[in-house]
């Protein structure tokens, strides 16, 4: 990841020219010195970068280490050697890093010179733990399938309720590779390796103690390593702890074109615990799903500027940055194994709400309530809370707002109500607790100014989904949709020689527009994007072709539902719309996805922005048809 450090003293740039800050004015501006002229100029953040500007590079390439192609193994290794470096870094006095580097190597099992050029180079990215990853070894050298499954049983045998020691397990192991060479000898075929004892000793050694115990010694093992909860607890600063959840919103959404009932929307919503501020929000028309939590948490790590003048709201929401623990529910939407890895990669460490303690989420759960009592339930349109709430009240005639008209009120009520209201439980307005958090006051130092995302592309694609595919002579085959560009050639029926099979490949693709893909190409270390075979395909979000999908079947049920069926329902479905005087609930809705594909869709912001990054992260799926039942999560208060 790119970040832009804002304290005093760091370099800078604004567009190709260098600067030096002298000084924090506020949330959101600095006075830095150039390094040519020595002129003091202002700036605000968002005008700052970490390196020149560089319009050459191509956007159809864009260079990086993509996350899932690092094994579980490896990714957990290098992430714990990242948390002992981080430790070591965080010690002022260079006296106090020797002693605590020695320990590092042993505990790492590598020389001191190996974890002094490691900590170097973590250091010098800015703490990035794919630094620290080591470069795959040649496939020399690997055991085959038949060692690796023996090796596998010896671990398992090692974690059963038997409890052996680690010499039995090595000596079984042995008779069952010695049992299997005798049976390929007399088929003359080679022997079987061997593994070393210490090769089990390091398979073991990557588990961590509560799996060893609650596998060796069931129930008694797993609380000896359960966490001892009570209650939540108290951040000392902003950012340390930001809660997250989803919930349907109680107020009927119009579409922008006929001003016509489109239903119920789901919000996500962040908020700093320390200062209760609302960090960031992402409203729309699906189900809770992983892409959801991921634009939620980009709209919270980055700065507001931009979003506020596009909605048209005057006032300041200087909340940006990332945060160091997000703590949400049990929901899978939270908790998928892209999230989590795109997580580590920003270092956001993931905590979940225990079960039945509901007093964990209490923060979060207070908002939704703040917003509705004070807001929502007196928009028209409102569904209130419940049946008895709503009265005689008819909430779909009244409805009035457009999705986009309801962000912008809503950013309105969180910038001049919400962060200026005393806020009871901190006794001032969270904007004066964050504040005071972030600058400091006469008692206590703050915080400091967090490091800036310099790249808003690149962000929004480690939180995107992902599918493995082959390459084929027509392409790469997503949805059901052929893709293809010339790069692909070199990778048609690729061989994958450990699986001895068609290689498959990372592919990254936005829901909300799926007329091109991002193919992760792994000699290059890059993105490449991939459109349409048939570029005279319009462009779709997933949802629209879900819904084609279903469509299209219903018109011809004995045609298979292709690439071309689907189209040409989109054709014909467009066509009967045009004519029709009224639509239903659910094509308003359809046509309102549509309209929120056109304006949010990742693709065409990169391509306007010329930006040199492309896509990240895993997608759950759901059911569309699924949305209108949709209810409250149960952990919400009524």
């Amino acid at each position: 990841m790119s970040e832009v450090k804002l304290e005093v003293g760091a370099e800078v740039f604004h567009g190709n020219s260098s600067y030096r800050i002298i000084s924090i004015l506020d949330l959101t501006h600095i006075n830095a010195r150039s390094l040519g002229s020595g002129a003091v100029r202002k700036f605000h953040i968002s005008e700052l970068s970490q390196s020149p500007n560089n319009p050459d590079k191509p956007i159809d390439i864009i260079p990086a280490k993509d996350l899932t192609t690092v094994p579980d193994e490896d990714w957990t290794k290098v992430h714990n050697k990242a948390l002992l470096f981080s430790q070591i870094l965080q010690l002022d006095d260079e006296m106090d890093r020797r002693p605590r580097l020695r320990e590092v190597a042993k505990e790492l099992g590598i020389s001191e010179p190996t974890a002094y050029r490691q900590l170097q180079k973590y250091k010098n990215s800015n703490g990035n733990p794919l630094v620290l990853l080591r470069k795959p070894r040649d496939e020399k050298g690997r055991f085959d399938d038949e060692v690796e499954s023996v090796i596998q049983e010896a671990i398992s045998y090692y974690l059963s309720g038997i409890r052996p020691k680690i010499t039995q397990v090595y000596t079984d192991l042995k008779d069952k590779i010695k049992a299997l060479n005798k049976e390929r000898l007399a088929n003359n075929s080679s022997p079987l390796p061997t593994p070393h004892i210490n090769t089990i000793r390091h398979r073991i050694s990557r588990l961590s103690a509560s799996e060893i115990a609650g596998q060796r010694e069931g129930k008694k093992g797993k609380e000896t390593y359960r966490p001892i909860i009570s209650k939540f607890p108290a951040p000392t600063k902003p950012l340390e702890v930001v809660q997250m959840d989803h919930t349907p919103l109680d107020l009927i959404i119009v579409d922008d074109e006929n001003r016509m009932d489109i239903g119920r929307p789901t919000i996500t919503l962040a908020i700093d615990v320390y200062s209760r501020v609302v960090t960031g929000f992402y409203i729309s028309l699906e189900k809770p799903n992983m892409l959801l939590t991921g634009a939620c948490l980009t709209h919270s790590i980055l700065d507001k500027k931009r979003w506020l003048l596009d909605h048209g709201v005057k006032g300041e929401w200087p909340v940006y940055g990332v945060m160091d623990i997000i703590h949400t529910d049990n929901g899978k939407e939270f908790h998928s194994n892209s999230l989590k890895r795109a997580c580590d990669l920003y270092k956001i460490n993931m905590v979940k709400r225990p079960s039945g303690t509901p007093r964990y989420g209490g923060h979060i759960e207070r908002l939704f309530k703040t917003f509705n009592d004070a807001g929502i339930h007196t928009l028209p349109g409102t569904t209130k809370s419940n049946v008895q709430g709503r009265g005689e009240y008819q909430s779909e005639k009244n409805a009035a707002f457009t999705l986009f008209e309801f962000e912008t009120w809503f950013t309105e009520f969180i910038v001049n109500v919400y962060h200026r209201q005393v806020h009871s439980e901190i006794g001032m307005t969270p904007l004066e607790k964050y504040t005071q958090g972030i600058l400091g006051d006469g008692n206590n130092l703050g915080r400091g100014l967090p490091p800036r995302i310099e790249d808003p592309i690149k962000l929004k694609i480690d939180f995107l989904p992902y599918e493995e595919r082959s390459v084929q002579k027509y392409g790469i085959q997503l949805f059901g949709i052929d893709y293809y560009h010339d790069v692909l050639r070199k990778w048609i029926k690729q061989p994958d020689k450990a699986r001895k099979s068609v290689q498959k490949f990372i592919v990254r693709y936005d829901p909300r527009d799926i007329s091109t893909i991002f193919f992760y190409d792994p000699d290059m270390e890059a993105y490449q994007i991939i459109p349409y075979k048939d570029t005279s395909h319009p462009a779709i979000s997933l949802w629209e072709l879900k819904e084609l999908k279903r469509k299209a079947k219903e018109l011809n049920p004995t045609k298979p539902v292709d690439e071309d069926a689907v189209f040409e329902a989109r054709t014909r479905m467009k066509q009967i719309t045009e004519q029709a005087k009224k639509e239903t609930k659910h094509v308003r809705r359809m046509k309102q996805k549509e309209s929120i594909r056109q304006k949010e869709s990742i693709p065409s912001i990169a391509k306007k922005q010329q930006s040199t990054h492309v896509l990240n992260p895993s997608f759950e799926e759901f059911n569309d048809d699924e949305f209108d039942d949709i209810s409250p999560f149960e952990d919400i208060e009524q």
